[in-house]
């Protein structure tokens, strides 16, 4: 093995030193940035999957996002529903009491009447008024959609049988002159009622049931992403330290070696004998 010159020293240092540095810096912006992978260059096949994987993290939150909309317009629905059921419920009962004619007087059957036609306004009143973010959440419940029935009449005259539609914004008109229709016609709009706030129930049941499976799968995305993207900060710490003193031990090596190289210059380089002076003449 030959022998090892002062400039190869110097350079090994240098390179050292570049090296130290380099690693200072990485290790400077990780900790800034709070990532181990920053550019491409950093891990190619790890940066593919993390993007794959914040993709991911971005759809299922845009999922759960939807959920919480449909939630919170389901639960208005449900409220409006809820108010929407009691009234339906008072008119059923409504229709049950008119039945009984022979303990009603004229002016019991007239507040009875007019109690049922308020109950009708009130349920087109929620029907219409209830929204969510300016979105109707009765769209179809009014009382002239919420329950029908035929009604079949024959002309006296001609024989002719006609047929015409009635709905629940008429009930009070049948209050008294046909009970079992009026009794129908309520029947069938708390049956709708009760039928949509069940489906709305379903609904919300399974909203609740796919939220917390999307909420545990970005939970378990998050965390895979993080494992491969994010920076260990106490590693990072540690390697930050390790980095200073490298650097610092290099530049003091190559300073030294710097003097050592001068010194020995020093050595070599003849003396040139001085020219004595002559005596000054007094």
């Amino acid at each position: 093995m030959g022998p090892i010159s002062f400039t190869s020293l110097t350079n090994f240092g240098l390179s050292a030193l570049r090296s130290h540095q380099d690693t200072l810096n990485t290790t400077l912006e990780r900790l800034s940035t709070g990532k181990q992978l920053n550019r491409a260059a950093d891990d190619p096949a790890a940066l593919q999957a993390t993007t794959k994987l914040t993709a991911r993290e971005h759809a299922l939150t845009k999922r759960l996002e939807s959920f919480q909309r449909e939630s919170a317009f389901l639960g208005a629905q449900d409220g409006a529903l809820s108010v929407l059921s009691d009234l339906t419920t008072e008119l059923a009962a409504l229709t049950v009491q008119a039945a009984n004619t022979g303990a009603l007087s004229d002016e019991e059957r007239e507040a009875l009447e007019l109690q049922a036609s308020e109950l009708t306004k009130a349920i087109d009143h929620i029907a219409v008024s209830s929204t969510f973010n300016t979105q109707p959440t009765l769209s179809g419940f009014t009382s002239a959609e919420l329950a029908s029935t035929t009604i079949q009449t024959i002309d006296p005259e001609t024989g002719e049988l006609t047929t015409q539609t009635t709905s629940l914004a008429n009930v009070a008109e049948f209050l008294f002159t046909d009970p079992e229709k009026a009794q129908d016609l309520a029947e069938q709009a708390n049956a709708a009622v009760a039928n949509r706030r069940g489906a709305v129930g379903a609904r919300l049941k399974a909203i609740t049931s796919e939220s917390a499976a999307i909420s545990e799968e970005l939970t378990n995305t998050t965390a895979a992403r993080s494992q491969i993207e994010d920076a260990d900060i106490a590693k990072e710490s540690a390697n930050l330290v390790r980095a200073q003193l490298l650097e610092q031990a290099t530049i003091k090596t190559i300073a030294t070696q710097r003097e050592q190289v001068a010194s020995l210059l020093n050595l070599l380089t003849p003396t040139t004998p001085s020219t004595p002076t002559a005596p000054k003449t007094i």
